[in-house]
């Protein structure tokens, strides 16, 4: 049983509850799954964490913590994700919030971490209450690679690998939770791949994955560590190799958003004879123009200062927070207030669109590219899309829907993005027509352009 983004946790009549919620453009009762970020605190400093930037000291004390468990529950809570700027093992009162949540009766979908807090009593915790999935941020090889990724000292390695295995005794026979051995690699270990995998693999846990570090915003990082499409050559006997020791086993889970290298995995996979092993799967009834994000309705992040974030891949300082739990407001008034409210129509039009509609920065000042070109993020989609059941309902629901508000200028917008003849000639006139639009702008306050 592996992390679902809390979505095995959701009643059928939830479920419907979101998709009258997207069609009436309003909002459910309160989030079903969130992710809790406890701490900023961190006991490493990882290179490439993509939430330094937003990285603070603080951590949401006990009683705020527990006061706001008793709000998301009251408004239908079933499941929480733990991680954050820091490790969440690494907050004070950690164990006394893994008892409140098994009290209230909170599933624990997924906890992110390094690992070395990760004792005998979390671990007993986490088996009792049946949390669904453990992923532990091991990201090197050996205890000088582990050293230069998380900017720590070397001898913490050998800690965290027992603290894996400890985890791994202490579940015995249960299937709870998913254990989840996860690399990360760059263009300095990224020739340690086999000895990554089969280092995942003695330690035997249910799955090891392997990813590519990604550029981090702000340009915090030295881009010449990032892997590039040219180096996919050199990689490519390597992951040939781990597909090969892992055909019988099953236990790889490996995907790379780097351009170029995920067409080389299909190349070698058809080579090996190796289906792709633990595949998010899909049924027959998702249709891509259903499968716009719908988490304005779904679930939020809350950081370890207390801010509301949309997701956690939206944790950067680009964007907005929706609002702040210290700042004298419930979430339930956050939830229901303006900035949720603005993030639910934007998501909701890229719904109506048929994930067809261009993003520019003035057309949607929430969400992000991300979030509405087809293809750029994982998240919204991957965990659900074997719901048959609810994208068949929401697709009709759309379907209603669009026979009422896809006409006029949706229309037409949606015309030009799905016929390449009819974009081709747009774009031709947009780009011609820049000198005569920025004139008409500045002369005569007539808007018709985002270039100046």
């Amino acid at each position: 049983m592996r992390g679902t983004h809390g979505w095995a946790e959701v009643s059928r009549e939830r479920k419907r509850e979101i998709i009258e919620a997207i069609a009436a453009n309003r909002p459910t009762k309160g989030p079903v799954h969130a992710e809790l970020d406890l701490t900023d605190r961190c006991n490493v400093a990882c290179y490439f964490c993509n939430q330094q930037d937003l990285r603070t000291k603080e951590s949401i004390p006990l009683p705020k913590l527990t006061d706001l468990i008793d709000e998301l529950v009251e408004g239908g809570l079933k499941s929480v994700r733990l991680s954050g700027g820091g490790d969440p093992l690494f907050h004070r009162d950690v164990l006394n919030v893994i008892d409140y949540l098994a009290a209230k009766n909170v599933i624990i979908d997924n906890l992110t971490t390094n690992g070395v807090a990760l004792n005998t009593e979390v671990a007993q915790r986490l088996v009792d209450g049946k949390a669904r999935e453990v992923i532990f941020s091991l990201n090197a090889a050996d205890a000088g690679d582990y050293a230069r990724m998380m900017q720590v000292k070397p001898a913490l390695f050998d800690k965290v690998l027992a603290n894996i295995r400890n985890l791994i005794a202490v579940r015995g026979d249960s299937i709870f939770p998913s254990i989840v051995v996860q690399f990360l690699i760059d263009k300095t270990n990224v020739h340690r791949l086999v000895d990554m995998y089969e280092l995942g693999a003695a330690l035997a846990p249910d799955r090891v994955g392997i990813n590519a570090v990604l550029e981090i915003p702000m340009e915090r990082i030295d881009q010449k560590v990032l892997l590039e499409k040219s180096d996919r050559d050199a990689a490519m006997p390597l992951i040939e190799e781990i597909l090969r020791r892992d055909k019988d086993r099953g236990m790889l889970q490996i995907d790379f958003a780097v351009e170029g290298w995920n067409e080389m995995l299909w190349v070698v996979r058809d080579r090996v004879g190796t289906p792709a092993h633990n595949a998010y799967p899909q049924s027959p009834a998702f249709k891509n123009e259903n499968g716009g994000c719908f988490f304005a309705w779904y679930t939020a992040a809350i950081t370890g200062n207390g801010d509301i974030r949309p997701c956690c891949l939206l944790l950067n300082p680009t964007v907005k927070p929706l609002g702040n739990i210290h700042d004298g407001q419930t979430f339930t008034q956050h939830w229901n207030g303006p900035a949720f409210t603005k993030m639910r129509d934007e998501m909701r039009e890229v719904m109506v669109m048929k994930n067809k509609v261009p993003y520019t920065p003035k057309r949607f000042t929430v969400i992000k590219e991300q979030c509405v070109t087809d293809g750029l993020c994982w998240l919204k989609n991957m965990y659900f899309r074997e719901d048959g059941e609810f994208y068949a309902e929401l697709g009709a629901k759309m379907d209603e829907v669009r026979k009422r508000e896809l006409v006029g200028k949706r229309r037409a917008i949606y015309y030009i993005e799905t016929h390449p003849r009819a974009k081709r000639l747009y774009d031709w006139g947009r780009e011609h027509s820049r000198p005569l639009r920025a004139f008409l702008k500045r002369r005569l306050g007539v808007n018709l352009t985002d270039s100046v």
